[in-house]
C-alpha cells in the first residue's frame, strides 16, 4: 500500500514539469514577435533602430535574427519658452523683363486707307515702356520678312510696303522706333524695285526703291520723338529726330509729319516750311507740299538725305 502510494506521487511529479515544458514549447512554435535592438550610432543627430524577429529553432530554443533597419532622426524638444514675432518672410520678388512682344504689319502702302485686307505680313517687335513718359519700339526686317513682303506685294499691288506698329492704350509723350534693315533683306527690295514707308508715332518716313542699294551694309533706322528738348519757335508738331546709320546721302528719302488738328486756313498753310536742325550744330528751312497723313488726317511731305531733327513751324515769309 505504502509502496502504491508513493509510486502516485513519484508519477505526479514527473508529469507536471513535462506539461509545462510542451506547453512553453507549443507557444514557441506558434508566436513570433518584432523586439527593437538599439545600435549606437556615432552620428549624435540620428539613432538607428534594428528590427529583430524572434523565432525558435527544431529544439525549440529561442533564435534571433536581424530583418531591417529603419532610420529615426532624434527630435529635439525646446525647453525656453515660445517668443512673439511679427516678422515674416519676404516672397521672392519675380523679376520682370522690362520687354514685351508685339506684332506690327506690313501690307501694300495702296491698302493703307482702305478697308481691303490683303495679305498682311506680321513681323515681332519688342517694345519697353518706361512708366508714362517714353516708348521704345526695337524691330528688324531680315531676308525672311523681306521675302513674305515682296511676294505680299505681287498679290496685293503695289510698290511700296507700309510698316505699322500697333498702339499703346497710352501714347507717352517721348517714343522712338528703331527699325535694322538688313543688307540681305535691302537687295531683295532692289532687285524686285520696291520702297518701304515706315510709320512712327509721330512722322512717317519713305525709302523708295532707288534709295535701296544691293551693296550696302546693315541700317538702322531711328525715328523719335523727344520732350526734352525744346521745340524751335512757332512750332507746329513735335520734332522728329530721323537718323539713319551707314546712309548714302546721294539718295533721298521722304518724311511726312502730321499737321495739328485745328484746321488750318490757306493763308497759314502757305506760311508752313519744316525746320531743320543738323548734328553739325546747323539748321535751315525746308519747303514741303500737304499731303494725306491718316485717312483723316494731313501732313507735310519733304525730302532730305541727312540724319537731323525735324518741325514744321510757321514763318513769317512764304518759302
Amino acid at each position: 500500500m505504502k509502496v502504491q502510494l508513493l509510486f502516485q506521487k513519484l508519477k505526479r511529479t514527473i508529469s507536471t514539469p513535462t506539461a509545462i515544458v510542451a506547453s512553453i514549447s507549443i507557444v514557441a512554435i506558434t508566436t513570433t514577435s518584432f523586439l527593437p535592438v538599439h545600435s549606437h550610432s556615432t552620428d549624435p543627430q540620428q539613432d538607428n533602430i534594428a528590427y529583430a524577429m524572434l523565432n525558435t529553432d527544431e529544439s525549440g530554443n529561442l533564435t534571433e535574427v536581424q530583418d531591417e533597419y529603419k532610420s529615426e532622426p532624434v527630435v529635439t524638444i525646446p525647453t525656453e519658452s515660445p517668443s512673439a514675432t511679427d516678422i515674416m518672410p519676404e516672397d521672392k520678388a519675380v523679376e520682370t523683363s522690362p520687354y514685351e512682344s508685339i506684332v506690327a504689319t506690313i501690307v501694300s502702302e495702296t491698302l493703307m486707307h482702305t478697308d481691303q485686307k490683303g495679305h498682311p505680313v506680321s513681323m515681332q517687335v519688342k517694345r519697353q515702356i518706361n512708366g508714362n513718359t517714353s516708348m521704345q519700339d526695337t524691330a528688324k526686317i531680315d531676308v525672311k520678312e523681306a521675302a513674305l513682303t515682296v511676294d505680299m506685294l505681287r498679290r496685293d499691288t503695289g510698290n511700296t510696303a507700309y510698316l505699322s506698329m500697333p498702339a499703346p492704350p497710352e501714347m507717352p509723350p517721348a517714343a522712338q522706333l528703331e527699325l535694322t534693315f538688313t543688307a540681305r533683306a535691302q537687295q531683295l527690295f532692289a532687285n524686285s524695285q520696291l520702297g518701304i514707308s515706315i510709320q512712327a508715332w509721330h512722322g512717317r518716313m519713305t525709302m523708295p526703291s532707288t534709295s535701296l542699294q544691293s551693296d550696302r551694309e546693315d541700317v538702322t533706322i531711328s525715328l523719335g520723338t523727344d520732350e526734352k528738348t525744346a521745340a524751335p519757335q512757332g512750332a507746329l508738331s513735335k520734332s522728329l529726330e530721323f537718323v539713319v546709320s551707314e546712309w548714302d546721302q546721294s539718295q533721298d528719302v521722304w518724311i511726312v509729319l502730321p499737321l495739328p488738328k485745328e484746321k488750318l486756313s490757306k493763308s497759314e498753310l502757305s506760311h508752313l516750311a519744316i525746320y531743320a536742325e543738323y548734328p553739325d550744330g546747323t539748321h535751315k528751312y525746308l519747303k514741303g507740299k500737304i499731303t494725306d497723313y491718316t485717312a483723316t488726317s494731313k501732313g507735310i511731305q519733304f525730302a532730305t538725305n541727312q540724319s537731323g531733327k525735324y518741325t514744321i513751324v510757321k514763318t513769317k515769309e512764304i518759302l
